[in-house]
């Protein structure tokens, strides 16, 4: 009997379960105790599967306690990439590129093994030198100075069920868009030559600056919800407010939200906030590469340290999925057990991670108990759409009084989707699931849905990659949200359904 041809073909990713937003490049991180290990499994044959069993064996990293799940497809269309996720536990987890083992069985086959890496990095905060520090196998990475674009005075969110219901849910400020600091690289151990190993062989070392202020964001937004028992305190850390004469306008989830869709909504605003620093450092080669290049140290010099001081003006309002610019100007310099070096840059950096078109198809009108759908498709600049496993996606749909479901959009070719691969994102809603929590929320199903559609681009460099040409292509960008983010207090809400439903 052959093996089962289902396979995990790029490296896994990793979703914060309360916002369901994949972190920065899909990396885990222990500052966040509870993460999902997600990833798309793919049938490899030119046949349908059936009877197909998927499930989690084992992580190499006994730190990570995983919960056990078995997901069972009654079929897997010839070639369909169907995801799946499990729930862990990263508290003790080391920093570092752990295996993870994965098992498929469908009818007529063996059970086949996939084996995949995830990387695993630490994140902390020192208030005595107030310095964010993010640790991995080949370094550490010391933030400090970060200077952001804050709310207005006086603006919160809640995330309870309405502004002030819940007392012992403290409101959560933000987004906060970073606009510089001054990162420092010590590499483990020193080396010689020009260049230094990247981050687990794979990212930018900009990509680390990154995930200190997504995990910031998450911290609020946990600790606003939650409390502070999901998360590692030694985060908690501070950012100095900047460009006093602007302000980040978002929209606080209106009454009756309920914790998951103001979560998730404040978890979205949160990272498309923080990827301004990704943008204004560049994709194909960040400050501390191009810093490298351009100060090649003399035979026989190890490289000790590096630093990069940088500060950038967003030209236009960092709106997910668009070609926003900023203005950056960096300097770089190289400290080795000979001399120093320096290098600096002025320049402007445009985000790369967008879709020209976005289009959302919902029907008019549903009877209830029926099912409420969307469709969505995300079409790449050129006119070639994202298809398949190319995006972690879901929906949100808004009950008339203020009720969220959040639900996955996938191309898989099961359940509600038609085909896979054919560039249709869909999820549905069966109102008789939704019935009894509307039913508990005293809310009724009749009236206007609204549908709320995110989509983050997912790392699909194959294993193997040289790491310079993977560092290219970097992961977990919203390339289309719902919410935008705004510097004009006049503008209106910024969270805008995609599409509504009348439910009769």
């Amino acid at each position: 009997m052959s093996p089962t041809p289902m396979v995990v073909p790029t490296r896994p990713f990793a979703i914060e379960p309360l916002t369901n937003v994949m972190l920065p490049d899909g990396i885990f991180d222990n500052a966040l105790y509870k993460l999902r290990i997600a990833c798309h499994y793919t049938n490899t044959s030119g046949g349908d599967l059936t009877n197909v069993t998927l499930y989690l064996e084992s992580v190499g990293d006994p730190g990570i306690a995983v919960t056990g799940q078995t997901y069972t497809f009654p079929t897997i269309p010839a070639g369909a990439s169907v995801l799946v996720s499990w729930a862990a536990d990263f508290q003790h987890a080391t920093p570092g590129k752990p295996l993870v083992s994965f098992v498929a069985r469908a009818d007529g086959f063996s059970s086949a093994r996939s084996i995949r890496q995830i990387f695993v990095s630490q994140t902390r905060y020192d208030q005595a030198t107030d310095t964010y520090s993010v640790t991995v196998p080949e370094g550490r990475l010391e933030l400090s100075k970060p200077t952001v674009i804050a709310p207005p005075k006086g603006s919160v969110w809640y995330p309870g069920e309405k502004p002030g219901d819940d007392k012992e849910r403290p409101p959560w400020t933000g987004p906060y868009v970073p606009t510089g600091c001054t990162m420092v690289w010590v590499p483990n151990p020193a080396y010689p030559g020009t260049h230094g190993e990247l981050p687990f062989d794979d990212p930018w070392w900009k990509v680390l600056g990154w995930i200190v202020f997504a995990i910031a964001a998450l911290v609020g937004i946990i600790a606003a919800a939650l409390g502070s028992g999901t998360f590692n305190v030694g985060v908690k850390g501070k950012f100095e407010e900047t460009d006093p004469g602007l302000g980040v306008e978002c929209c606080t989830p209106a009454p009756g939200d309920g914790l998951k869709g103001g979560v998730t909504v404040a978890g979205v605003a949160g990272v498309v906030a923080s990827v301004a620093l990704a943008v204004g450092l560049a994709d194909d080669a960040d400050p501390h590469w191009r810093g490298q290049t351009a100060t090649p140290p003399a035979p026989g010099e190890l490289t000790t340290g590096e630093r990069v001081e940088a500060h950038w003006r967003l030209l236009d309002e960092p709106h997910a999925g668009r070609a926003y610019r900023t203005q950056v100007e960096w300097a770089y310099q190289r400290i080795t057990t000979g001399a120093t070096y320096q290098h600096a840059v002025s320049e402007e950096q445009t985000n790369v991670h967008v879709t020209e078109d976005v289009k959302v198809i919902t029907p008019d009108t549903v009877a209830s108990p029926g099912l409420l759908w969307v469709r969505s498709t995300f079409t790449r600049p050129g006119g070639a759409p994202y298809a398949g496993p190319e995006l972690y996606a879901f929906a949100l749909f808004r009950a008339p009084q203020g009720l969220y479901f959040l639900v996955p959009l996938t191309d898989d070719g099961v359940g509600f989707d038609a085909r896979p691969g054919d560039g249709e994102y869909t999820a549905g809603l069966h109102l008789r699931d939704a019935l009894k929590e509307l039913e508990k929320a005293g809310q009724q199903p009749y009236g206007i849905w609204k549908v709320f559609v995110f989509a983050q681009d997912v790392n699909r460099v194959p294993p193997g990659t040289p790491a310079e040409i993977a560092a290219q292509t970097i992961g977990g960008f919203f390339v289309a949200s719902a919410i935008q983010l705004t510097f004009d207090p006049n503008a209106p809400c910024p969270l805008e359904a995609q599409g509504t439903i009348k439910v009769v």
